[in-house]
């Protein structure tokens, strides 16, 4: 059995009823564009570490997909990581199901990635970002963007239910989407942060420019 043939078994028997279908999707992408042509040809039992550590360098240094641009041809270190780390996934389940004794990009290892610092905005930068949502209508949202520290994908699959006036508390549901303009939910945790009053007021207000939306 080929990698290849085992990473489609692996998609459709584990990967796709467990992953949301954006996850799914963009597994399949690394698959198809990067793991696929590199190793998929490749008999499972016989992919070695040193296998995995050449592929992985040759895609970081010629990885890009963008061939009028060759002064940038490699993939970055982030993305290196993703598709190491979803072949490790996947070769995990080979060796549960007893085809692998080892898993040979576990035997490969990454040096630690180095220390970056934070451009933390400035105060004058903050009221520039905070007058600047205001104008554009979004003010609310981009203010408890930058004072509870939520993702994209958790601000705009909130629910005006997870808001507590009283308590100055919002409940993140970790496994809520917002797919093809829908809200999708999936089981999964919660967490609950706190927020500033100013914050709590302008999500109030907003909330009675459309009480009967519960988005």
């Amino acid at each position: 059995m080929t990698l290849r043939e085992y990473v489609l078994r692996w998609q459709k028997a584990y990967d796709k009823p467990q992953s949301r279908p954006t996850t799914y999707a963009a597994h399949g992408y690394i698959f198809k564009n990067h793991i696929l042509p590199g190793l998929g040809e490749i008999p499972l039992s016989e992919l070695t570490a040193e296998q995995v550590g050449d592929f992985l360098e040759e895609r970081r240094r010629f990885g890009g997909h963008r061939p009028e641009s060759p002064e940038y041809p490699g993939l970055g270190e982030h993305t290196i990581r993703h598709i190491h780390r979803l072949l490790q996934q996947c070769l995990d389940q080979a060796m549960r199901d007893g085809l692998i004794t080892e898993n040979p990009a576990r035997a490969f290892h990454y040096p630690k990635p180095k220390k970056v610092s934070a451009n933390v905005l400035t105060p004058a930068e903050v009221e520039d970002y905070l007058d600047a949502a205001e104008r554009l209508g979004y003010l609310p949202m981009f203010l408890l963007a930058l004072t509870a520290g939520l993702r994209q994908c958790e601000l705009i699959a909130l629910k005006w239910s997870d808001l507590d006036v009283k308590e100055r508390t919002l409940t993140i549901a970790e496994k809520r989407s917002v797919e093809r303009r829908e809200l999708v939910e999936y089981e999964g945790g919660t967490r609950i942060v706190s927020l500033t009053q100013e914050t709590v007021e302008l999500l109030r207000l907003e909330h009675a420019k459309h009480p009967r939306s519960p988005l």
